[in-house]
């Protein structure tokens, strides 16, 4: 039953967006918001990334936009006396400042409950001993390690276990990389360096090789457990599970080996006392499944626990929320969509996941795309098929940096090369390996160089031999059909064959053949659900219908990647839940598992599929949406859709590809709401560069900017005079360079970009985002609009870009804003 001493609660978010976390965290965070909202619980929130939704979602009064940790936890504590902290939405960090406030005693003397994690789990995070002691507790294996101190130390457990060993820094603030040392040599060079600081490192023994394997499951009071998913990652350890290609259900493992790791979850949850969710990873010996290691307990909301929901449609996350206020999974009412069991039944898929990770490398050059130990990847897509073959595909092509649907090739590489890269993976190893295939590599040599298992280079070579059939036989039917079944686009043939996308879809519409759409539902069909989650086939059944008359699309971004990838998820899932608010009922088309927008409660229906031309048509067929977005400057596939004059396609913001010649220097901007018939003053801005003042390296941002009276005038003046004879609507930024002698030149015009335009509603306290959607639908009253303005001259809010360099060890002089992760924020009063 339900706690009824609960009635507020703090939840802890996780900061700006790194690689490791991008949006799942906040994904979760709000879900978890909008599950007790219902239940009548008060909620508060604590971040300071400005692109969180749930920040938005909650009233302000219950907001704190301060960085997580100790001390501010503390004051927002003392303050609002919530019943209840619960930090597992935040990440490690979060976690830790949990950790540190019991230790202290102060939740105690507060008589504030910690939900979502336990002591007993608190205790192993972070702790290779103590989660060893854990794992060997329950009579499972760990991997044979210890905590040296000294070069001596280290020498002596290399006797014992042999080479090869990994190193691990014990950080208790963030999970650190494992370094692989493969002689006294390597191990020598590398203590030199991480004993200067006095560090302490963890020793183990190498596993480099097994194969990795992850579960996700679920815990009640009552001792209740479910197992949620099992996902296999595709390439051996020795490359993170972050950057692995990731499959589920799993494929590999007969049932024997599945069932061992799935009593393993249940043994370790039970000993640590878990009520909620847990991540748990394993490493199989690829000779004998039998033999394994538990390599990893995390006991918190992360990106597989997003994956396994959304992979299997399980609601895991309201569920949960359910479990941490005292509910048992028996206890538990999900909304009518679902079949009352769904809480109690464990996940069984008629179709197939693959995750595919995506990585920062075309952004930042200097970074060494060989993957290892250490992640890199910054995002990851996921492709939902029939068949493993149907999956791989449309993750990959859902992964391509470019919507343009093509299957990239590698024949340019030499073949020492491509022997180097099958032994020492770089963040094209798919398509080297299917290089290799169509080079007549074996495969059981090639299992041999890579420590993929056989199967899938099967299913790769059977993608291949369909390739094969496209180029032999062009603009056939036949061809057509055996294409869709494998995940092969209709851009894909086209591209081939040289011919426009409409003649190859004109081909098989004149035979009456479209796709048809399956739920993505955790019963195989064996409840009846109505579920909104969906991916396409080309079976008979369909199980999606058009909305209905008033249907808005929108378009998300697809994969995590560096620029203002994570500021466009929550612009995308801001537009959904406005569009809804005045009308229409919402569909977002995305395939991040990470992303906010797939969130179901923002949408009335998800498709997950690779955003690229022919996928679009095929929703758009369906549903037949009377106005289209697209968030953020997407000018290939906005060129795309342009062609298609019937469409009501509208980009937001304003697509950038203006033409116009934007300055070199800039110091500060004035942001203006444009309207066809005026224009409305909103604030001053400085624009912060990290190489002199030039406009490509702006990645901080501070507003107000002071000016006096009569230069704050005459700026406005200008600005509206040069507003006029442009063509721009909307929210439009006028640039501004002041030289030495203080004095101030107008320098450009242009579109508020999609991270200030976040930036201002922070700032400002209006939501110019769903300010924008109002004003493209004609909802908006724009003198209601600027009359709720606040007077924000007493508060400094100032906004600063985060990078993955520390992450991807390179140092970059003057970052970019192309090299973005993330961003922080935070208020200072001005006296």
């Amino acid at each position: 039953m339900i706690d009824n001493e609960i009635k507020k609660v703090l939840i802890l978010g996780g900061g700006p967006s790194k690689i490791g976390s991008e949006t799942e965290l906040d994904a979760s965070a709000f879900q978890m918001m909008v599950a007790l909202k219902k239940l009548g619980i008060s909620v508060l929130v604590m971040d300071n990334n400005p692109f969180s939704l749930t920040l938005s979602e909650v009233q302000p009064a219950n907001i704190f936009i301060k960085e997580i940790n100790v001390k501010n936890v503390i004051d927002v504590l003392n303050k609002e006396q919530p019943d209840a902290l619960i930090p597992i939405t935040g990440g490690l960090r979060a976690v830790h400042v949990a950790q540190e406030l019991i230790n202290q005693g102060i939740l105690e003397d507060l008589n504030v409950k910690v939900l979502g994690i336990s002591k007993e789990s608190l205790k192993v995070l972070n702790s290779p001993d103590k989660m060893k002691a854990a794992i060997n507790s329950v009579s499972e294996p760990a991997v044979p390690s210890k905590i040296i101190r000294s070069e001596s130390e280290a020498f002596a457990v290399v006797r014992d276990i042999g080479f090869p060993v990994n190193i691990k820094k014990v950080n208790q603030r963030e999970s650190t990389e494992r370094i692989i040392c493969n002689n006294a040599e390597d191990l020598s060079d590398l203590l030199e360096d991480e004993f200067k600081d006095d560090s302490v490192c963890v020793i183990e023994k190498s596993i480099v090789g097994y194969k990795q394997v992850e579960t996700v499951g679920v815990r009640d009071q009552t001792n209740t457990k479910i197992l949620i998913a099992g996902l296999e990652n595709i390439d051996a350890v020795g490359v993170h599970s972050g950057d692995s290609m990731i499959i589920t259900p799993v494929q590999t493992l007969n049932d024997i080996e599945y069932q061992n790791i799935r009593t393993a979850t249940f043994k370790i949850m039970d000993y640590l006392n878990i009520i909620g969710a847990c991540h748990i990873q394993f490493a199989l010996d690829t000779n004998d499944g039998s033999n394994y290691y538990v390599t990893k307990i995390n006991p918190i909301i992360n990106s597989s626990t997003a994956l396994a929901a959304r992979s299997t449609g399980y609601p895991l996350v309201y569920v949960c929320t359910n479990l941490l206020l005292g509910n048992s999974l028996n206890e538990i009412k999900l909304h009518n969509n679902y079949h009352h069991l769904t809480p109690i039944m464990e996940p069984t898929l008629d179709h197939v996941v693959v995750k595919m990770p995506v990585w920062p490398f075309d952004n930042i050059r200097e970074a060494d795309q060989h993957l290892g130990t250490k992640m890199k990847s910054v995002g990851s897509t996921i492709g939902v098929g029939r068949t493993v073959e149907e999956a791989l595909l449309k993750a990959l092509r859902s992964s391509q940096f470019s919507p343009r649907d093509v299957l990239p090739s590698m024949k340019e590489i030499s073949n020492d090369e491509l022997i180097s890269q099958l032994i020492h993976p770089k963040s094209d190893r798919l398509l080297v390996l299917i290089e290799a295939l169509r080079r007549g590599y074996q495969i059981d040599e090639l299992e041999e160089l890579t420590k993929i298992n056989q199967f899938y280079f099967y299913k790769l070579k059977a993608l291949l031999d369909v390739e094969e059939l496209i180029i032999k036989e062009p603009m056939k039917l036949s061809t057509i059909e055996v294409a869709h079944d494998f995940g092969f686009g209709d851009g894909m043939m086209a591209e081939t064959w040289q011919e426009p996308i409409e003649s190859v879809r004109a081909l098989y519409h004149a035979e009456n053949e479209y796709p048809t759409y399956k739920t993505i539902e955790p019963s195989a069909g064996e409840f009846d659900q109505n579920i909104r989650s969906f991916y396409s086939s080309y079976e008979v059944e369909n199980e999606s219908h058009r909305e209905s008359e008033k249907t808005a699309l929108v378009i998300g971004r697809g994969g995590n990647k560096l620029g203002p990838n994570t500021a466009a998820d929550y612009y995308t899932a801001e537009m959904l839940i406005q569009l809804h608010k005045i009308g229409y009922k919402t569909i977002v088309m995305n395939n991040n598992p990470n992303a906010l927008s797939l969130s179901p409660q923002i949408s009335d229906k998800q498709y997950i599929e690779p955003i690229q031309l022919g996928a679009i048509l095929n929703i758009i067929e369906l549903e037949k949406p009377v106005r289209v977005f697209i968030p953020g400057n997407r000018h290939f596939l906005l060129k795309q859709l342009k062609q298609y004059t019937n469409l009501n396609v509208q980009v937001l913001p304003p697509d950038q590809e203006t033409g116009v010649v934007l300055p070199k220097d800039v110091t500060y901007a004035l942001n203006f709401f444009v309207t066809k018939e005026d224009s409305y003053f909103i604030s001053t801005e400085k624009l912060i560069s990290n190489n002199k003042s030039d406009l490509d390296y702006v990645t901080a941002y501070e507003t107000p900017y002071v000016l006096d009276e009569s230069t704050l005038e005459q700026d406005i003046q200008l600005s509206k005079e040069h507003i006029a004879s442009s063509n721009w609507i909307g929210l439009v930024q006028i640039l501004f360079n002041q030289n030495k002698n203080g004095e101030s030149e107008y320098v450009g015009i242009r579109p508020l970009r999609l991270t200030e335009t976040i930036f201002l509603s922070r700032a400002t306290g209006i939501n110019w985002v769903r300010a924008l959607v109002r004003f493209y639908t004609k909802k908006l009253d724009i003198d209601a609009l600027m009359a709720s303005m606040p007077d924000i001259s007493n508060i400094t809010t100032q906004m600063q870009a985060t990078f993955p360099f520390k992450q991807l060890n390179v140092k970059v002089d003057h970052a970019n804003s192309s090299q973005e992760v993330g961003a922080k924020i935070k208020f200072k009063i001005n006296d």
